[in-house]
């Protein structure tokens, strides 16, 4: 078994069975912080994404503008545009719903079509507090990154740091080493420099990193997986939400929630290392499998591939990679 077959199998632990001994809501609930009025698209996709996956429910947390908007986009979503900077008070507001949402999510996404006005920074500087105080996990994509790159302290010595996961392209990642003081294009070192989150620095090759040598080989895991031949904005926002879902299942996994509804067969030893590992592990089977997405999109649509047309196969995808479900009772092909 090579490496990446071996990872993508721990991966493959922490999903969840399809049982009628689940109910709503235990196989993920995700929030995504975001959409500005210039920006739908993206919280759309990192929230569709999600439940394409698998996900049971996904929320938006926007504009107005937006809101009405995405609300057109899919009836699947539930869309709260309670973020309005025009009102009296609107940061208190903000504040109140966005600590009602938290009771309710496993995985919150921060930064999709966010925009970079001083209000919608300060709500996802609200956020970032609130999933810090809530045991929330975290991804952290687009202009959520630009709000580390001001304030880092947000984000350093996190406690239970293993829970969250940045997701920089090349120039997010060079930023952010900058506001860090971090000299390198190492993402261990930028991991490190933030007090061990994981990052999941993408390009040619994805790296992925908490900064500390793990069982899983090094202190550095690398994605290789042959992507598309076409760029297309969306891309990293099904990632995100691919992220969040994994994430929640993972930390879940972990706490036990699937144990009355069995798992992938394995032994101690392997469940040890996926739940040491719970956050590095979702950001390469996300990585792995949006580039195998992307790769096929491209040689289906070549250049006139678009985001919708990769949304379109994330389940197809899905099944490809990691097998079909596990019935009720460990039943079933995995």
């Amino acid at each position: 078994m090579s490496d990446h077959e071996h990872l993508v199998s721990l991966v493959r632990r922490m999903i969840p069975p399809l049982s009628p001994k689940l109910h709503k809501g235990q196989a993920g609930r995700i929030g995504v912080l975001g959409g500005s009025g210039d920006y739908s698209g993206a919280p759309f996709f990192a929230a569709m994404g999600a439940m394409r996956f698998g996900a049971d429910l996904a929320h938006v947390i926007c504009e107005p503008a937006a809101g009405a908007v995405i609300k057109t986009y899919a009836p699947d979503l539930i869309v709260h545009t309670s973020l309005d900077g025009s009102l009296p008070n609107a940061s208190v507001i903000a504040q109140t719903e966005l600590a009602s949402l938290m009771e309710r999510l496993h995985v919150l996404v921060i930064g999709p079509g966010l925009g970079r006005s001083a209000f919608m920074q300060s709500c996802a500087r609200t956020a970032l507090q609130l999933a810090k105080e809530r045991d929330i996990g975290l991804v952290v994509d687009a202009d959520g990154l630009w709000l580390l790159n001001s304030e880092p302290g947000l984000i350093r010595d996190w406690p239970g740091a293993k829970r969250v996961v940045l997701t920089p392209n090349i120039m997010e990642f060079r930023r952010l080493c900058e506001a860090t003081g971090v000299h390198s294009d190492s993402c261990a070192d930028l991991a490190r420099a933030l007090g061990g989150v994981t990052v999941l620095q993408k390009g040619g090759v994805d790296a992925i990193s908490d900064g500390s040598p793990t069982s899983l080989g090094g202190d550095t895991l690398t994605v290789s997986v042959q992507g598309g031949l076409k760029r297309v904005g969306g891309q990293g926002d099904i990632l995100s939400g691919t992220t969040a879902a994994l994430l929640a299942w993972g930390r879940e996994w972990a706490r036990g929630a699937y144990a009355h509804v069995g798992h992938a067969p394995g032994g101690e030893e392997e469940d040890k290392v996926v739940s040491e590992h719970v956050a590095l592990l979702a950001a390469y089977g996300a990585s792995a499998f949006n580039r195998t997405v992307s790769r096929t999109g491209w040689e289906r649509k070549k250049r006139s591939m678009v985001t919708h047309d990769l949304l379109d196969i994330v389940g197809e995808v899905y099944e490809d990679m990691f097998g079909q479900y596990q019935e009720a009772e460990g039943k079933g092909k995995l």
